[in-house]
C-alpha cells in the first residue's frame, strides 16, 4: 500500500507543477463581459503581446461603428514599483479619428507625446476591434510590460459609459518578451 500512495502523492505534485499558471507569459489574453450597457463599444476581448520588437494590444468590441463618439486609451505598465502608467496611447473609435501615445502620470495622459514608431489599425464590421502596435524602443525596451483597456462614451451627452478591461485600473498579469510581435 505505501509505494502506491507515494506514487499517487508523486504524481499528484508533478501533475499540480505542470497545471499552475506561470508567473510571467509572453502573451496576455483575455474576454470582458458585456457590462458597458448603454454602449455599442463595450469591450469584448483584450489579447497583448510583448515581442521582440513590439508590444501589440488587440481590443475587441461588440460594435464597432465608424461614427462612434468614444474613446479608447491602452495604458502600458513598464515599472512596476511606479503607481499607474508609464504610457499611453489614447485614440477616437471612429473613422478617420486620430491617435497619440503619450507618457502618463498615474492613470492620466501628459502632453509630452512620444515621438516614436507605434500605429492604431480599425477593423470594423465582422473583426469590431483596434490594433494597437507600439516600438518597444518606444517603451525604453522594458523586460515586462501590463496593460490596462478603458473605452469611454459619452452616448447621450448627460451619461458617460466606461468600460475597463480586466478591470477599473488593474493591469494584466506581467508580459514578458519573446513572442515575435
Amino acid at each position: 500500500m505505501r509505494p502506491r500512495t507515494a506514487l499517487t502523492a508523486c504524481s499528484a505534485v508533478v501533475l499540480a507543477s505542470l497545471v499552475a499558471a506561470p508567473a510571467h507569459a509572453e502573451f496576455y489574453s483575455t474576454s470582458d463581459p458585456a457590462d458597458a450597457s448603454g454602449s455599442l463599444t463595450d469591450v469584448r476581448a483584450v489579447r497583448a503581446k510583448h515581442g521582440a520588437g513590439n508590444v501589440v494590444v488587440k481590443v475587441r468590441f461588440q460594435d464597432l461603428t465608424r461614427s462612434s463618439a468614444a474613446g479608447l486609451s491602452v495604458f502600458i505598465d513598464t515599472d512596476r514599483g511606479e503607481k499607474g502608467a508609464e504610457y499611453v496611447l489614447s485614440s477616437g473609435l471612429n473613422d478617420g479619428t486620430d491617435y497619440v501615445l503619450t507618457t502618463a502620470k498615474g492613470w492620466r495622459g501628459t502632453d509630452e507625446r512620444v515621438e516614436c514608431d507605434y500605429d492604431a489599425k480599425y477593423s470594423w464590421g465582422i473583426k469590431n476591434s483596434v490594433r494597437v502596435r507600439i516600438d518597444r524602443a518606444c517603451l525604453e525596451t522594458p523586460a515586462t510590460v501590463r496593460v490596462s483597456v478603458k473605452m469611454a462614451d459619452p452616448t447621450d451627452g448627460s451619461t458617460r459609459v466606461v468600460d475597463w478591461s480586466p478591470e477599473r485600473r488593474r493591469w494584466s498579469l506581467p508580459i514578458e518578451s519573446g513572442l515575435g510581435a
